[in-house]
């Protein structure tokens, strides 16, 4: 068990039991009560010891979670048998046999979480395919290999079958894929020209790694002391923090970020660490009050398909 955040037992928790606790600070993850109870053990500690969840916390007791054994609970469940299919748009800028790639709106849910099954990207995806005589059940999610979060839009890859979710969940896992994201920001203080964004990603060549001319932010990500549910970037290895490594390019009030390891809010940490703030970002930013807005897009996604091919795709 690796704990990446502590959190202080204070008068307004005092005498609530650990699972309840728990329960409201996992909530973001979409896992219930019932399933924090089923996997707490392994999952937390109190005082640096394993609990029961029927502890009711004291004051000064400080409660220790697992966040990665927690996103690894949360990816585990297998949610499929509940997803319904429900016709929705899908905005499809690429399909074969194989996958397909979409753009996601702001405002859409990926998948469900426990008890929301409606509405969500997998509901839409799973009436397209059934629609098509193609579904396959073997897969989990509707073929969904990665997600974005509610409030940023983009480019996503979706399988249409199971062995080519296999095939695109490593290369995601091993960091095989490239991502490029686009940020509004709330001021910029570091202005070089204007860009014709879709005209500069059209004209990249992904083989030369451009990004690697842009500027380099590499250090290490670890959950924030001030703020429990935002992260913290840092140039030295803290308690919890993990190496994250960055692109940035910046251009008017915008900036173009390649992120080459995946951690949590690692776009926002490492731009508040840089001075810049999201416009729409309400947990980073500071003029703002709606995260489902927040002005990020991923515009460039590309990827070796299980042919070998590679297949390169921006906004």
């Amino acid at each position: 068990m690796i704990i990446t955040m502590n959190i202080e037992i204070k008068e307004n928790n005092v005498g609530k039991r650990v699972d309840s606790l728990l329960s409201e600070i996992l909530k973001e993850r979409s896992l219930t009560r019932n399933i924090v109870q089923r996997y707490l053990e392994k999952g937390c500690t109190v005082n640096s010891k394993e609990c029961k969840r029927s502890y009711k916390l004291k004051e000064g007791d400080i409660l220790g979670i697992d966040e990665e054994y927690w996103d690894s609970v949360k990816n585990n469940l297998d949610l499929s048998k509940e997803i319904l299919p429900q016709k929705g748009n899908l905005d499809i800028r690429y399909e074969d046999d194989n996958l397909m790639v979409l753009y996601k709106p702001k405002g859409l849910v990926v998948h469900p979480g426990v008890g929301n099954t409606d509405g969500t990207l997998a509901n839409y995806l799973r009436y397209h395919l059934e629609s098509k005589n193609i579904y396959d059940t073997l897969m989990d999610r509707c073929g969904i290999v990665h997600r974005l979060d509610k409030g940023v839009s983009g480019l996503m890859v979706v399988a249409k079958n199971k062995e080519n979710q296999e095939y695109l969940k490593t290369q995601f896992k091993n960091n095989l894929v490239i991502k490029i994201y686009r940020a509004e920001l709330e001021e910029s203080k570091n202005i070089e020209q204007n860009l014709d964004i879709k005209k500069y990603l059209k004209e990249l060549n992904i083989e030369l790694q451009p990004w690697k001319k842009w500027e380099k932010v590499e250090g290490y990500i670890g959950r924030s002391s001030k703020n429990r549910y935002k992260m913290e970037f840092r140039k030295y290895e803290f308690g919890g923090s993990k190496h994250a490594l960055s692109y940035v390019k910046f251009f008017g009030n915008d900036a173009l970020i390649k992120i080459e390891t995946g951690r949590m809010h690692q776009i926002r940490s490492t731009l508040e660490y840089l001075g810049y703030y999201i416009k729409g970002d309400s947990l980073y930013g500071k003029n703002t009050k709606n995260s489902n807005n927040i002005m990020l897009e991923s515009v460039l996604l590309s990827f070796e398909d299980i042919n070998k091919k590679r297949l390169t795709f921006t906004v």
